[in-house]
């Protein structure tokens, strides 16, 4: 058996170190890639749901409906080569949607809840929102982009109590029907909040006190669990 000599042990031992400590910094340095990279949430102009996103060329989707009829969309990574655009149609139930997106790579979750009417049972659009859509843009940003019904007018506003971005609609003579908006979301929580404010009328054509708001909107984005 041949002794090993100190000189030896000594280059090996250097060498064991220095391998771990180049692994643990790869470790440390490497940052999972978002594989979700951008999506729009939309409602044509029947009221029926949609969403539209896409991910990077290597990402496996898979999409669930949870026991509270919630949908969550999975992502993971895979070494083969993916499509990078995606669609999926949703329906409301209960008035209610909830839309989950769950990275598996980072533990990232993004979540979108809506409080609407069920196309079937309102039996057609609301009185004043034809269609809408919200954006997660790549840069961080949201993108609102949403068309009214004849006669309606548009008012924007955000609600500093709620911290709720509103989009007041009424009765009116404007002839702009389509508009767009930048959405800033909350930083502090990373939530972001939209409201259509229905203004209704009596048949006398007097404003009421009370107003409806919907559609409602919540998206909770770069949630880490």
């Amino acid at each position: 058996m041949k002794k090993i000599t100190p000189y030896f042990l000594a280059l090996s031992l250097s060498f064991l170190f220095a391998s771990c400590s180049s692994n643990e910094t790869e470790v440390v340095e490497g940052t999972p890639e978002n594989l979700l990279q951008s999506y729009t949430l939309k409602r044509d102009a029947t009221g029926a749901y949609s969403i539209d996103f896409n991910t990077t060329n290597n990402t496996d989707v898979t999409t669930i409906t949870n026991v509270d009829n919630s949908k969550e969309i999975i992502l993971a990574e895979t070494k083969q080569k993916t499509a990078t655009k995606h669609s999926n149609d949703f329906s409301i139930e209960n008035d209610q949607l909830k839309i989950g997106f769950l990275e598996t790579n980072r533990g990232k979750t993004t979540k979108i809840y809506v409080e609407d009417d069920n196309i079937t049972l309102a039996k057609g659009v609301t009185e004043f929102l034809n269609s809408y859509s919200i954006t997660a843009n790549v840069d961080g940003t949201y993108t609102l982009n949403f068309t009214v019904n004849d006669n309606v007018a548009a008012d924007f506003n955000y609600n500093e109590e709620l911290k709720t971005h509103e989009v007041h609609l009424s009765n009116g003579t404007s002839t702009q029907k389509t508009f767009s908006r930048e959405l800033k979301i909350q930083t502090d929580s990373n939530i972001l909040r939209l409201d259509f404010v229905n203004h209704k009328y009596s048949a006398r054509d007097e404003e009421i006190a009370d107003t409806e708001r919907k559609p409602k909107s919540i998206i909770i984005g770069d949630a880490v669990i």
